[in-house]
């Protein structure tokens, strides 16, 4: 079963030790160089304590946390879930690595924006829960990004194929299931027309194209099964663009992106399982 919310009174844990716990979160390096996800833990946190959980929606949590407008549509932006995955998984980094001792855990369960506090050492808690999303390295799939291709030697062409190919590569390393092959590695290899499938062990590729005309930015993005060559999805990116916003569309392509990914890779290991269950059963 999962920990109740402190919200009600039964969590066994003082508002002290849990902000205590959000400090040393906060020396994590997936924490240091960011003040969203710094934001984003503190006011769920804030608002559970007072009793405000059932208002932690994505409209709410865009408007606070994100400084969104108040005319900001969570249908039509997904921005809110992208830094919430962003924030499940620097937890995870964090509870994986320097906190893996601490006795006071805090969660965000997927589908849903409000914290969990739990003390992994107590036996009522679901062991499943515990450990989702630690580190399965021998069985680890490996993911590479490869370089954006674009025909014209244009400046933000040249800049956003190696900054999206480098931006994606670190924050799939976000990921504590899959291991990611280093973009300076596969870059070179396709410098050479090597066939990174054939030297290195990769279950998936992302890749794509970027074009530009005028100020209209369009990029297209694929991610293929290697073994099956199947496009597990594909998705086009279309903006207006300039040189004074690059650094900005890498960032929003590159997070759109990563929350795809998590997104498929939930859906294979769900269909994994479900497979692996039937078979057991024959």
């Amino acid at each position: 079963m999962l920990i109740k919310s402190p919200a009600s009174e039964e969590t066994g844990f003082s508002k002290e030790a849990i902000y205590q716990q959000i400090e040393r979160i906060f020396t994590d390096s997936f924490f240091l160089n960011s003040d969203i996800l710094k934001r984003f833990l503190v006011f769920i946190v804030d608002e559970t304590m007072l009793g405000n959980s059932n208002l932690l929606k994505e409209y709410t949590i865009g408007i606070k946390v994100l400084n969104k407008p108040i005319n900001f549509k969570p249908q039509e932006n997904g921005i809110v879930r992208i830094h919430a995955g962003r924030l499940r998984r620097a937890l995870n980094h964090y509870y994986n690595a320097q906190g893996a001792q601490d006795t006071l855990r805090i969660y965000v369960p997927k589908g849903s924006y409000v914290p969990f506090f739990c003390n992994p050492n107590d036996k009522t808690i679901d062991d499943a829960f515990i450990n989702t999303n630690k580190s399965h390295i021998n069985a680890s799939p490996a993911i590479a990004v490869l370089p954006f291709g674009h025909l014209n030697d244009h400046a933000i062409e040249n800049s956003l194929a190696d900054g999206l190919g480098f931006q994606l590569t670190t924050e799939l390393m976000m990921f504590e299931e899959i291991s990611v092959i280093a973009y300076y590695t596969a870059r070179e290899l396709c410098k050479k027309n090597e066939d990174i499938t054939t030297l290195i062990n990769v279950q998936y590729i992302v890749t794509g194209n970027i074009q530009i005309q005028d100020d209209r930015l369009r990029i297209y993005v694929q991610f293929v099964e290697v073994q099956t060559n199947q496009q597990l999805w594909s998705r086009k990116y279309e903006r207006k663009c300039t040189t004074t916003e690059i650094f900005e569309l890498e960032d929003e392509i590159t997070h759109l992106i990563v929350a795809e990914i998590e997104e498929e890779l939930s859906l294979t290991k769900a269909k994994n399982a479900v497979i692996a269950s039937r078979k057991a059963v024959v």
